[in-house]
């Protein structure tokens, strides 16, 4: 098995939320399991909350995971479980460096506890600060389907159509799927399959490894002679010989990958305007990627016969890789126009949005320190005390949510508001009206009688909160 030092352990993790957006979909349970650098299991944690005030639960989301147990007002807080989930993993890492495993969190999971972290008034950053790095193990998952297809079973129909689904890639590996759809559940299906490709598929596992950091990312498509990237996109295979030709100054997080497969020679004849166009459209010479998160990337030298997975000679590729990479003016001019041309989002609305509008000051971390360590009876006070209007309306929220008294006229009357607002209006949210009709509609044609009653419960659940 491939190992790490010592002194790195895995912190694999997964969510169970009441839907998919991002922003506004609450978890409601979060499993963890901390194992050593063998991948042996040596502690565990299943931490659930109840439902948010302002949150409305999507029917569909629990039809999948049951998790009905959010709905119990005796349930913690979701403040008492981000928390506890904090405190546990700082204090699993506390000796070690922790490798955090998550399955297609990059794109959800990870997004879910930087937020609602955020919401909470708890630092967003913890999976890749400190000497944390972290890895997808979906893209582990594309760089087997597409250079070691012989190492695990790959779950695929007869068109070759591949499934990304963790629970296929478990059971057509005979590793049991039952308790999927439990965040903890998950999380064991992770360790098992981490485990089985570790064994089986060594090269790609060190290189998973290595592309759990910027800098590993970064070696990776710096490596001699060339890199590889392998995609499922889908439910199909593509894949592309890569060498690194620039990077955004501004956000060094974007790098740009030259593909293999166009000559680069005809690079260099390119106006500005056509390369920018060679890097900004699909199926184009150069790829933008970003090294702060796992890409299905790995060393054309880990990858056995290789040539059976090229489509032009070996030596062809490592002749243009060359130039390439001794071609100083052409990433200078990718670099310039990667800084120059940076897509501008319009500022977020609301507040659940404005994750990454900026870090706290100083102050304001001192006072998130100190609104921790105040009695809720106290918090009130401390409202005020934020200099960022994001950090005293999520304190505030935070205070309303915990119904305990002194709250002030203003605040009560602000919070109402603000229930009335995600419960009734129309927005990015799920609003009671919307999740009502949804109920409905399911129901028309539900035969399973367990999906009927969840179904029903939910039904009596936004009853209660229309109230």
């Amino acid at each position: 098995m491939a190992q790490l030092n010592a002194d790195t352990c895995y912190i694999f993790t997964d969510t169970e939320t009441t839907g998919l957006d991002i922003n506004f979909s609450q978890i409601i349970q979060v499993g963890s399991l901390l194992t050593d650098e063998n991948l042996v299991v040596e502690k565990e944690h299943n931490l659930s909350s109840k439902l948010l005030p302002w949150v409305v639960p999507s029917p569909e989301a629990f039809l999948v995971h049951k998790r009905l147990q959010c709905l119990d007002d005796n349930s913690p807080s979701h403040y008492e479980m981000m928390l506890d989930l904090r405190n546990d993993w700082l204090d699993w890492s506390s000796q070690r460096n922790p490798v955090f495993v998550t399955y297609n969190g990059h794109r959800f999971d990870e997004e879910l506890f930087r937020r609602q972290f955020y919401w909470c008034l708890l630092p967003s950053y913890i999976t890749n600060t400190g000497g944390a790095t972290r890895l997808d193990l979906m893209y582990t998952f594309q760089i087997i389907a597409n250079f070691f297809p012989n190492s695990l079973v790959i779950p695929s129909n007869h068109e070759d159509e591949i499934s990304l689904k963790l629970t296929d890639w478990a059971d057509s590996n005979n590793i049991s799927s039952l308790n999927a759809h439990d965040a903890l559940g998950d999380c064991y299906l992770m360790v098992n399959l981490a485990r089985l490709i570790a064994e089986k598929a060594p090269e790609v596992w060190r290189s998973s490894l290595r592309g759990s950091s910027k800098d590993g990312n970064l070696r990776l498509l710096q490596s001699e002679p060339f890199a590889m990237i392998g995609e499922v996109i889908r439910k199909k295979k593509f894949t592309y010989p890569v060498t690194f030709c620039g990077q955004n100054q501004k956000m060094q997080n974007e790098v740009a990958a030259a593909d293999l497969y166009f000559d680069p020679d005809d690079l260099n004849e390119l106006s500005d305007s056509e390369l920018f166009e060679q890097i900004s459209t699909g199926g184009s010479a150069i790829k933008k990627v970003r090294i702060n998160k796992s890409i299905p990337l790995i060393s054309c030298l880990d990858i056995p016969s290789i040539q059976e997975r090229l489509d032009i000679p070996l030596k062809q590729l490592e002749e243009r890789a060359y130039k390439i990479r001794n071609n100083t003016k052409l990433q200078a001019r990718v670099s310039e126009l990667l800084t120059n041309n940076q897509i501008k989002y319009p500022p977020p609305k609301f507040v659940e949005q404005s994750v990454y509008s900026g870090f706290p000051s100083n102050e304001d971390e001192l006072w998130m320190e100190r609104f921790h360590s105040t009695p809720w009876e106290e918090r009130h006070k401390l409202i005020e005390g934020f200099v960022d209007s994001r950090y005293k309306e999520l304190a505030e929220r935070l205070i309303c949510s915990s119904k305990v008294n002194n709250i002030s006229d203003n605040s009560l009357k602000r919070y109402k508001a603000f229930l009335e607002q995600r419960l009734s209006d129309k927005g990015p949210w799920l609003n009671l009206s919307t999740a009502k009709q949804k109920i409905q509609k399911l129901m028309e044609n539900e035969e399973d009688k367990e999906k009927v009653e969840i179904l029903k419960t939910l039904e009596i659940k936004l009853a209660e909160m229309s109230l």
